[in-house]
């Protein structure tokens, strides 16, 4: 499998023609039906920075849990995996106000990809932050560029997710939000954090059921895990108690998303399958987030 990789400089693409070089020769690598998957980092990378590089890191190659990696398996028929680097260290606030111009650089990569490869399907794949920057990009996209979006524990609010999706390029985009118990503690944190006491700002982990093209999957429902079992996906249980990274980490997983890349009646026979999220109670989140606090000898499972 072809991994290849682009970086922002602000809001445009750093070295177009690099990118384009290197894009082309990895697209002449695979089958010319191949996907192909843009990988959008979250929080604390910086390309620049060798510790930092989401490209020596996150997405592989040598990284045990490098997404590049887990994606393919170097047959003829695996997909093209282009990550995307973008400036995100520093606090929190800082990076979510970043991400705006990150998804402008975004964009035009999108749209460097699209040109390069009409006839492929492109997905973007973002965890955290990295969400926030690929549903910024979509206002920037022409209908249809962008074929599929997959949200891993998405660090985004709801209200300003459906303002990017109610764009042409956007209401044109198959969305999976993956979600998990695991990452609940930095949901409540996201919600708290940013708008304390203010109404609407509650972030993608608690779904947007009902919407057109959106499929929320909770892997802490079994029900949910039993659904992608019968569907051919069989993905195991999050194991941790606290894990940002669960909705990549956790085994099957990566065999559900490369499925998702080729397979395009994927996604509506997940909307179709998969049981409605079960809301989501503030106070009770709030008592299993004090629990995290407690020595391991003290948890009780929930």
């Amino acid at each position: 499998m072809p991994l290849t990789h682009a970086n922002a400089d602000g809001n445009r693409l750093a070295d177009p023609a690099g990118t384009v070089s290197r894009l082309r020769s990895a697209l002449a690598e695979t089958a010319p039906d191949a996907p192909l998957a843009i990988m959008v980092h979250g929080l604390s990378y910086s390309p620049g920075q060798p510790a930092r590089c989401p490209h020596r890191k996150l997405y592989g190659p040598t990284c045990p849990e490098a997404w590049g990696r887990r994606l393919g398996t170097g047959t003829a028929g695996s997909p093209v995996a282009l990550g995307f680097g973008w400036e995100s260290r520093g606090s929190i606030w800082r990076a979510y106000g970043r991400a705006p111009e990150a998804g402008r650089a975004l964009a035009e990569l999108v749209e460097v990809a699209a040109a390069l490869a009409p006839s492929r399907r492109i997905t973007l794949i973002a965890h955290s932050l990295g969400a926030r920057v690929a549903l910024q990009a979509l206002r920037h996209l022409a209908p249809g560029t962008a074929h599929r979006a997959i949200l891993l524990a998405a660090c985004e609010f709801r209200a300003p997710a459906a303002h990017a999706l109610d764009c042409a390029a956007g209401a044109a985009l198959d969305v999976l939000n993956v979600t998990a118990r695991q990452n609940r503690a930095f949901d409540l944190l996201m919600e708290y954090g940013f708008a304390p006491g203010r109404r609407g700002c509650t972030t993608l982990a608690r779904g947007m059921a009902g919407r057109a093209r959106w499929c929320d999957l909770d892997l802490s429902c079994a029900e949910a895990r039993a659904t992608l079992s019968r569907l051919g996906h069989p993905v195991a249980a999050p194991q941790a108690w606290v894990c940002h990274g669960a909705t990549y980490l956790t085994p099957g997983l990566f065999s559900l998303y490369r499925a998702a890349l080729s397979d395009a009646s994927l996604l509506p026979r997940l909307r179709a399958a998969l049981p409605a999220p079960a809301p989501r109670r503030m106070a009770a989140n709030l008592v299993r987030l004090a629990t995290f606090a407690l020595p391991a000898g003290n948890r009780t499972p929930s």
